[in-house]
């Protein structure tokens, strides 16, 4: 009887031993806002806007969204004409994905201003 309880004691004091935290991290950051080093070059944006201007080759709607499919915008499209919207995407997209007519496109945000024509 006595082995065993000392060998729960024994199991215990290992066990809350390995169990203690590192108190030697103290944490990085800087106690008031004004000590932030900051880049200048930082961007706060936590959106970017683009100037799309979409053709169809029918009347249809087209749809912009993510490429996870959450939608951006839907539109009815003119067979012929031009179409301008302004598109707001979070800053992480790199790409939106355009469904028309059974299309399936996946589209680059390169530049601020872009044209697709469907073909």
């Amino acid at each position: 009887m006595k082995k065993i309880i000392l060998l729960s004691v024994l199991g215990l004091a290992v066990l809350f031993s390995s169990c203690r935290k590192d108190m030697d991290n103290k944490p990085t950051t800087p106690p008031t806002m004004e000590e932030l080093e900051i880049p200048a070059d930082f961007d706060w944006k936590t959106i970017k806007d683009f100037q799309l201007t979409l053709t169809g080759y029918a009347n249809s709607i087209v749809e912009v969204s993510s490429p996870e499919g959450v939608v951006y915008q839907k539109v009815f499209l003119t067979r012929n004409e031009p179409y301008t919207m302004k598109l707001t995407v979070p800053t992480y997209e790199q790409s939106v994905r355009l469904k028309y007519m059974g299309q399936n496109i996946e589209l680059q945000l390169s530049t601020t201003n872009i044209e697709y024509t469907f073909n």
